[in-house]
Order: structure tokens, then C-alpha cells, then sequence
């Protein structure tokens, strides 16, 4: 067949150059503040949020401290929610509706400095999604303002919203660690921004100018930076710096803390990146050792289940898929467990590409029939978007690998299609970056992306997810609802 000559010709292209680097996904998951927590059903969290909510009382709000903060977690959760369902203006709408929410309270509830704090973390979220974006300036602009007003420095203005600096001690002694999260944005939101966009010189001159700072001597806050500018040498192939400067990293990390067990997982990326495989294959040969003595302790912990996947996928980068394989199988059977589909997701791809590559003794017509299927099933269930538009990507491309037949291109192309929509909807760098990715092996194969919609609806019953917006809508300010 005709078109099958230039897909031989190009496969390498679309399984290298053409599909997601997995280990680049996780540039801004730290060692230092590994993300574990879990991220269940998004269904299931709006029935949280939305029972929640009933259970508050709309007149008894302004004079109730718990009631306060309860609502503020119901909205941060909210926001989080149609950020990961793949709807941003919503997120951002909520998070501009918390801010007025409690502007308005603070002008009337005995818990005032409670109030304000609570306008802090939704700016701090609109900041990180202003990152994601690559929206830089705004974003770094806004962690700066808040870290300035956490040091005590400067007044706070949140979108026409004035908050004096000498409100700043009674607001942190009501709202215990408000002020260290603040102060952290100077360096852990901001890093994190920079590592989004791949501004490692940026991200190298962050560290230095704040690693001296008297706010930032606190271990944990030093730990990060270390590890920042280790991941920033590494970047630009300053290989025996980003060790040094690791391994400085590493003598302050705890005995007792899985933050040694995690480093290894980035100690042997070093290693790999460099050239130096043995040393490689030692580290993570170390770490599954460290793995199974914690194991006992605390087998479904959600850090562990993390640890997993990552010495799966430095097994697997460094070709080793036969020692790639058990691992991946352990994660992805406790990510179904704790009903984490991001983790599962991410984990069936890798496990898809361990057993569907036939160059390795690692495949399996059945078990890449099995992970396949399996995949299809969570895209198709899914109402995570970023996911969703992953999985449709990497089945694709799994379709047009393993058969030559115009149905295996037809099903190729249509999985391809669903995932450029998805990722086309979502305005962030790394979805951009995708979308493009996508659409070149679209193309190539002959098939120009069809014009669609730029809301991307994840299919499925979303109304839970629709519900909770508007329920969490109606305890905006009535002048500021109107208006959306």
C-alpha cells in the first residue's frame, strides 16, 4: 500500500521525534516537592465539593471561622477542578470569584484578617496558571507581590482589592502557614514557572541572586534551590556541576525522609544524560533496594507509588524494559487502587511502549493487545483532558505501528484527531507544543486536522463538574456574578 511505504520510512520519526517525552513531563515534579498527591475521579470530587457546600450556611458565613475556611478549600478545590477537567477560563473565573468573595466578607465579618488571607491562595493559582500559559511576566509579577507582602515589605493589591502590609501579622496568625507560603513563592512558584518554559539560565540566575536570602536559609527552601540549579546545569549539559551541585542537594535531606529514596530517581537521569550507564544502573539498582525495605512500611503511601513509576521510566529510557517492566506493573496496579487516572494513564502508556516495541524481548502480541485496550478504556473515561489528549496520542500512534492495514490508519488518524482537539483547547505551553506534534504526524500520514470547535468537551457525563461551577458561582458577590 502506498501509504504504508512512507510511514516505514518515517515510523522512526513518529516514535521518537513524534511522541511525548515522558521524562520531560516530569521537569517541574521535584524531588524536593514531589506532587503524590492523589488525583481521584474528577466526577467523584465535585460530589465532594457539592456536599460540602450544602452543609454551609450563607448568613452564618461572615461569623464563622471554620465556615471560612471551609468555603475557601470548596473554591480552591473548584478551580482545581475545571483545571483539570481542561476548562481554564473557568478555573480563572473562580479563582477572580473567591478573591471578590472574600473581599466582600472582610468588610464585614469579625474574622477579617481571616478574609484576607483567604484572597491570597486563588491569586497565587491564577498565577500558576498565568505560567502554564507562558504568560511569564504576569505570573513572576504576581509571585513577587506576594512574596514582598509575606516578608513584610510592601502593601498587597489583588486586582483593585488593597490589603496594607500591617494587616500582614494578624492575617498569619490567623491563618497558620499562610506567611511561609507566601515567602515560598519567590523561589518554589517562581522556579517552577521557569522550568515550565525552559528558561534554565533564567531559572540559574533565580537561584543566585536568592540562594543568600535570609528568608530562604530555612532547609527545606535551600534543599530546592540546590536541586533547581541542579536540574538547570543538567539542562544546558553541564553534567559535572548539576552532580556536584546534587549531591550538595542530598546532605541536606533527612535520614528518615523518602525525599533520599526519590533522589535517586534523578541521580541516575545524570548519570544516564552523561554517558556514565554503569553508574546509572547502580544508582537505580540502589533505589529498588531502598524500595522494597519501605515497601512493608508503607506499600500504598502515595509517594511510593510515584517513586515506582518514575524507576520505571529511568529503566526504560536507559532501554532496559525487561527490569522497566515489574515496576511499571506495581505502579499502575496501585494507581488503580488508590484511584489515581492520571497515574494510571501515564503508567499504561509507558507499559504500552515496554511490551508493543518488538525490537525488545519485553513484547508480547497479548500484553501489547492488553495495555492497548486498557489505555482505550481510561482515555475514553476519563474527564481528565491533558490525560485524555496524552492517551489519544500515544494510541495512535500504537495503532499505526503494529498493522498495516487501511483500518489500523484509519484508527490511527481518527485517535490523533481526538487528541489534537483536546490539547488545541487547552492554552498552555505544553499543550501547544503537543498540539503541533500532533498535527505534523497528521500530516504526515496525509490527513490534515479537521477544523473543529476550540472548547475541546471532554464526551462523557460531565454535569457534576458543571454543577459545582454554578453552586460555587452563587456565593460570589451578586454585582460580581452578574457580570459572568
Amino acid at each position: 500500500m502506498p501509504w504504508r511505504a512512507e510511514v516505514e520510512r518515517t515510523e522512526a520519526g513518529y516514535m521518537n521525534n513524534n511522541r511525548c517525552d515522558m521524562i520531560r513531563l516530569e521537569r517541574t515534579n521535584m524531588v524536593t516537592k514531589m506532587e503524590d498527591r492523589i488525583k481521584v475521579g474528577l466526577s467523584a470530587l465535585s460530589k465532594i465539593i457539592l456536599d460540602n457546600l450544602a452543609s454551609c450556611d450563607r448568613d452564618l458565613l461572615p461569623h464563622d471561622a471554620d465556615m471560612i475556611n471551609r468555603m475557601a478549600v470548596q473554591f480552591n478545590q473548584g478551580a482545581l477542578l475545571q483545571y483539570q477537567f481542561g476548562d481554564i477560563e473557568k478555573a480563572e473565573i473562580l479563582c477572580h470569584r473567591e478573591i471578590d468573595l472574600f473581599a466582600d466578607l472582610s468588610s464585614r465579618s469579625e474574622h477579617k484578617p481571616l478574609c484576607l488571607a483567604n484572597m491570597v491562595p486563588p491569586y497565587i493559582n491564577l498565577a500558576r496558571i498565568y505560567g502554564q500559559k507562558g504568560e511569564v511576566t504576569d505570573s513572576l509579577d504576581i509571585f513577587d507581590e506576594v512574596y514582598r507582602f509575606g516578608i513584610q515589605q510592601e502593601d498587597l493589591c489583588i486586582f483593585g482589592h488593597y490589603i496594607p502590609v500591617t494587616e500582614g501579622p494578624a492575617m498569619f496568625a490567623a491563618a497558620q502557614g499562610y506567611e511561609k507560603v507566601m515567602v515560598s513563592c519567590g523561589i518554589i512558584e517562581a522556579a517552577r514557572v521557569l522550568q515550565t518554559v525552559e528558561d534554565y539560565p533564567a531559572l540559574l540566575k533565580l537561584v543566585e541572586t536568592t540562594q543568600g536570602l535570609q528568608q530562604y536559609q530555612d532547609r527545606l527552601f535551600q534543599q530546592y534551590l540546590l536541586e533547581a540549579r541542579s536540574r538547570a546545569l543538567l539542562r544546558i549539559g553541564e553534567y559535572e556541576a548539576a552532580l556536584e551541585t546534587f549531591s550538595e542537594c542530598c546532605n541536606l535531606m533527612p535520614g528518615n525522609t523518602t525525599d533520599r529514596i526519590v533522589a535517586h530517581t534523578l541521580l541516575s537521569q545524570i548519570y544516564r544524560e552523561w554517558g556514565r550507564e554503569e553508574a546509572a544502573h547502580e544508582t537505580l539498582n540502589k533505589l529498588e533496594t531502598h524500595l522494597a525495605a519501605v515497601e512493608k512500611f508503607g506499600r500504598k503511601l502515595p509517594v511510593i507509588r510515584q517513586i515506582l513509576y518514575r524507576l520505571a521510566l529511568e529503566r526504560y529510557a536507559m532501554g532496559d524494559y525487561q527490569e522497566a517492566l515489574g515496576p511499571a506493573e506495581k505502579a499502575f496496579k496501585w494507581c488503580t487502587e488508590l484511584n489515581d487516572e492520571p497515574g494510571s494513564i501515564k503508567t499504561a502508556i509507558l507499559l504500552l511502549r515496554i511490551c508493543g516495541d518488538k525490537s525488545k524481548d519485553t513484547y508480547s502480541p497479548e500484553r501489547r493487545r492488553y495495555w492497548y485496550d486498557e489505555l482505550e478504556k481510561l482515555a475514553s473515561t476519563t474527564c481528565f483532558k491533558l490525560e485524555r489528549a496524552f492517551a489519544y496520542w500515544e494510541l495512535g500512534l500504537a495503532a499505526l505501528a503494529e498493522s498495516d492495514d487501511d483500518a489500523s490508519r484509519e484508527s490511527a488518524c481518527e485517535f490523533l484527531q481526538r487528541s489534537y482537539n483536546f490539547y488545541r483547547s487547552i492554552p498552555f505551553v505544553d499543550s501547544r507544543q503537543s498540539c503541533e506534534a500532533v498535527k505534523k504526524a497528521l500530516d504526515s500520514l496525509g490527513r490534515p486536522v479537521r477544523s473543529t470547535s476550540r472548547n475541546g468537551r471532554v464526551q462523557g457525563d460531565s454535569s457534576e463538574i458543571e454543577s459545582t461551577f454554578d453552586a460555587l458561582m452563587a456565593y460570589a458577590p451578586l454585582s460580581v456574578a452578574a457580570n459572568h
